[in-house]
């Protein structure tokens, strides 16, 4: 898998649970929301993320009657539970977020009933962002938030463990790890101080990296 894909899952809330549902011709089908727009996640190392309202819009609607999205099971590609192009995944986005409907093929009722069961609740998916997708915001105490505004999905489905903690972020981090460095540049500064502020706020601001940097590494 490229090293640019990044995998995350629904901060998991109630109002996100897998639902069953039967069609006409009796066969089940899986409903839930792979991803949900403006939820901040936990902690992902010195930052927080969200993923804009219409993130994946603009691939979703070019790619609308030819794309090929699949859903698997735990992101794993030998449980196979559908794709567009046969017609037994359809994926949506609206107001909450990017959903999708599975037909899984009868082979796998278990994971069916593993969902009625509620033993499965939550779902994930796998995405990349775009050239110019992503941007870095403080809120009003300071935290840095990753907002993702325009990106590519991949792939999708239900999740054992729908929860952020267990998300790797490495694509992420170097891109806040940029972003860091960009805060240590003196065009970064107010106009008005003065050089020796300038530099004296600029070995402050690299010792810190540095610092920040080394306890991601250990």
């Amino acid at each position: 898998m490229s090293e640019h894909l990044e995998t995350r899952d629904v901060a998991f809330e109630t109002e996100d649970e897998l639902v069953i549902e039967t069609r006409a011709d009796g066969r089940p089908t899986i409903k839930g929301y792979a991803v949900v727009y403006n939820r901040l996640s936990v902690d992902l190392g010195g930052f927080r993320e969200r993923i804009m309202p219409g993130a994946f819009d603009a691939v979703l609607n070019r790619q609308r009657g030819r794309s090929d999205l699949v859903s698997y099971y735990n992101h794993n590609p030998d449980i196979l539970l559908g794709r567009e192009s046969s017609g037994t995944l359809e994926v949506f986005s609206d107001d909450k977020g990017v959903g999708y409907i599975v037909t899984p093929p009868a082979t796998r009722a278990d994971i069916v009933e593993l969902i009625q069961r509620r033993d499965v609740k939550g779902s994930s998916f796998t995405f990349s962002v775009d050239k110019g997708g992503e941007g870095f915001v403080t809120d009003e105490n300071g935290r840095a938030i990753r907002e993702v505004r325009a990106a590519t999905i991949y792939e999708l489905g239900p999740v054992v463990q729908p929860a952020y903690p267990s998300t790797s972020a490495a694509v992420a981090m170097r891109s806040y790890q940029a972003w860091l460095a960009e805060q240590a540049t003196p065009e970064s500064m107010p106009h008005e101080v003065g050089p020796d502020v300038v530099k004296a706020s600029l070995r402050l601001r690299a010792a810190r990296l540095r610092s920040f940097l080394r306890g991601k590494t250990r």
